[in-house]
This record gives structure tokens, sequence and C-alpha cells, in this order.
């Protein structure tokens, strides 16, 4: 599954403006480059990246908002291509006045110049914000640029009636896994006599870099780490180290030797995979607790279950992330940073979890005073999600310069690999040349 000749130049176009960023500079409506004096007239217009019942659950938020304050707020939302309008809206000096969107893009928006930095002290009720959300909203040297609004580790999401079909236990190691997913995938486990199920969903496309979000667990859990810190604010990459290899290599056999990841995989971002779990594609899944109201809103509502990720060679961490608000340059900085401070209240926090049951914007609550199951009426699904956070989460480095960048490029690597059944070690140390010629692009490379 190969990309095409046309496709690559794309994704070379794209991460040619990417790394050419850093020269936007981004004017919201009213008002010039940098931080805003005063509030211009007219509603705060506020961009989030969502789709499908995601605008309700922020919609209700929004109203709550205009409710408490008078403030008006004209949204936008969108999904896949929402980094690509910001950056047009950037270029042509049109940036909203507020933009929700994942920590990971944290690193990318300060490159580009188009966020304004967050004075903790003077957010309210910034004491009830867990450390960790806060973390993820730092640069390299410590400094805040976004507010936290939501967060959440993956689970892996299992079809528990086929593991009763086949009297299997639920996976607690990758051999495990590898061993369940192969008998997904050979032993007829939906009962129809056909061979078409596999044991693994994975969202291998290279669209935003899933398929290296995904991976990354696997190479956490081996002991890897993508980057090496060598002082002074400076990085060698590192993910040709002997713990990538062995990562790499066991999640190049589910594909390769084992065979047991869904075909499309290569091509599936995370809109195609969910649809493999839930329609009996698959049997199983790592992902967020987000997918909970996906998967129950499906038919495979009752027939899932969910486990804390089974441990690797090294550890047992899993892929954690957060949902930040950043105020845009030149934005309503007055009402945005209103808007924000609401955005973590109790009150709003339950809202995003609650108001729609098929879109929980807040997955887990980043307000140390919400429970979040005890909101999901005592589900014990919210109660493991909120453990496995805590202990286990591991987000990527969001806080390196562009790391957008530097996902998409092993994103390419991981999914030419893949395409190709090539040599771990020898794209490994590609991507690690790849990696480091980035680092130095941007101005952090050690030596």
């Amino acid at each position: 599954m190969a990309r095409t000749a046309a496709s690559a130049r794309v994704a070379a176009a794209l991460l040619a403006a990417a790394l050419t960023a850093p020269t936007l500079v981004g004017c919201s409506s009213g008002n010039g480059p940098g931080p805003a004096s005063a509030d211009a007239s007219g509603p705060l217009r506020v961009w989030a990246r969502g789709a499908n019942d995601s605008p309700k659950a922020y919609q209700a938020i929004f109203d709550a908002f205009t409710k408490k304050t008078g403030i008006k707020i004209e949204p936008f939302f969108t999904l896949t291509d929402f980094e690509t309008k910001l950056t047009a809206a950037a270029t042509a000096h049109n940036l909203p006045d507020v933009v929700v969107d994942d920590a990971a893009q944290l690193g990318n928006f300060k490159t580009q110049g188009i966020i304004q930095p967050v004075d903790k002290s003077k957010i309210a009720s910034a004491d009830q914000l867990t450390p960790a959300s806060w973390d993820s909203a730092k640069d390299l040297k410590g400094d805040i640029y976004a507010v936290p609004f939501s967060a959440q580790a993956n689970l892996l999401f299992i079809r528990s009636d086929w593991l009763a079909k086949l009297n299997l236990p639920a996976p607690k190691t990758w051999d495990d896994v590898a061993t369940v997913a192969k008998a997904f995938t050979t032993g007829d486990p939906d009962g129809d006599g056909k061979a078409d199920t596999y044991g693994l969903a994975v969202p291998g496309a290279t669209t935003r870099g899933y398929v290296s979000w995904y991976w990354s667990t696997f190479f956490w859990q081996a002991g890897g780490e993508y980057f090496n810190g060598a002082g002074g604010g400076k990085f060698t990459a590192s993910v040709n180290s002997p713990a990538g290899v062995q990562a790499t290599t066991w999640f190049k056999n589910l594909f390769c030797g084992q065979k047991v990841v869904q075909p499309s995989a290569l091509n599936d971002t995370t809109t195609e995979t969910n649809k493999a779990f839930q329609t009996g594609v698959t049997g199983m899944y790592f992902t967020g607790p987000y997918a909970f109201a996906t998967m129950d809103a499906t038919a495979v509502k009752g027939k899932y279950t969910v486990v804390a990720p089974p441990a690797g060679p090294d550890n047992g961490k899993t892929l954690a992330e957060g949902t930040n608000i950043y105020l845009m340059s030149g934005g309503k900085s007055n009402a945005g940073k209103k808007l924000a401070e609401f955005m973590i209240t109790p009150e709003a926090q339950k809202l995003g979890m609650t108001a729609v049951p098929s879109a929980t914007i807040v997955r887990l609550p980043v307000n140390s005073t919400v429970d979040a199951a005890t909101e999901h009426k005592n589900d014990a699904r919210w109660t493991l999600a909120q453990q496995v956070y805590q202990s286990s989460g591991h987000y990527e480095p969001d806080n390196m310069p562009n790391w957008t960048a530097l996902r998409q490029a092993t994103s390419d690597a991981l999914n030419g690999l893949l395409a190709h059944c090539g040599d771990p070690k020898t794209s490994l140390d590609t991507l690690n040349d790849r990696l480091n010629y980035l680092l130095r692009q941007q101005g952090v490379a050690a030596g």
C-alpha cells in the first residue's frame, strides 16, 4: 500500500509549509499582531477541532458561557483539515480569537508565532487543574502557552464475546496481544464460517501522523524515547535505539508476519478504524476513552470490554493526550481568557462529559475537583481510564518546536516500512537522521 508519487509530493509540500510556518504572523479580526490591549467589538470567534456530535457538546458549553457573561461566540468546527485551515487563516491575517485543539499542536503553534503566552497566576482556579495537564501546556523552557481543557490515555478495547467464544483470557503482555490477535484472525470468533475477521484495529495512515501516534505506546513500552536531552535546550534523536528497533520489529510482525491487522490499515485514519471495530472486522483496538460513546452507539455495545494496555518488555506506559485552549495572537484576549477560565470550571467540565452522550469532548477532566466516573453514573470503565492516565499515561514530546513535522516524518517512515515489510533497523536509522535534520532546522539539535 505504498503511497503514490502524487501523494508523496503533497506530503512533501505540506512538510515544507510546516517548516516555513514560523514566518507567519497571524492577526485576528479587529486587532494587529501580538496580544491585544483591548478587545474589539463583535462575537468571540472560536475554532474547535471536532466533527459529528462534538460541535453540539462545545455549543452546550458556549451557550452556558454566553448566558453567564453575555459574550457571544461565533464557532467554527472541522476535523482532519483543521490545522490546514488554521494555517491558511494565519496566512490571510484572519485568525480566530480562540482555538481548541490537541496539546500536540503546541510546539507547532508557538513556532508559527500564532499563540499568546498564558500567565497561569492570572487564570482563575488555575490551581484546581492537575499538574500533568499544565505540563502539556508548557514549551521547552517551561513557559505556558495554553490552558488545558481535557486529558486522556489509551486503553485496550477488546471484544469480550470473541474472547468467550474462543475461551481466551484478556491479554496482559505483548505475547498475549499477538496470541489473541492471531486467534481473532484465524478462529472465526463471530461464527459466520468466513475468514473475515482480524485481531487488531490500527489507524496506519500518515494523515496527521496517525500511525506514529498509534505505534508510540509500543515504542515507550519497550523503553524507547524520541529524543535524548543534551542540555541547554538541545536534543538528539533516539528512535533507532535497541528499544525502538524491538518495538518496531514487533509492530511490523503484526502486519507482515502474523497478518492480524485489518487489510486497509495503512490507509485508515481513526474514522475508518473506529468503523472496523464497530462493524466486527477487528476484535482489539488501542484508543482513548472518548470512544466509549462512539462504540456504545453501535452494534458492539455490551460486546466489548476495556483493559489497561498490556505491558511491554520494559513498562506499561500508554499514549496520553490532551486538548488545550489557545489564545491566538492578535485575538480578543480579555474575552478569550474569560472563556478559557469558564471552560475549566466544574460546570463546563461536566457539560463537556455529559451534555451530549455521544460526544465526550472532555475525556478526563483536567479540573481535579471533578470525577469522571461519578459524572458517568459510576461506569467502571471511566474509573479505569482515570487510573491508567494517572499511573501510565505518557505524553508525546508536544513541546518540541514543530512537533507535528517531527511526528509526520516518523509516520511517513513507519507507513513506508510497513507497506514494504522492510527492515526496521534500516528504516529507523534513516528516520533518526531525518529527525536530527529537522532538529537542526529548528535550532534545537545538539552539536
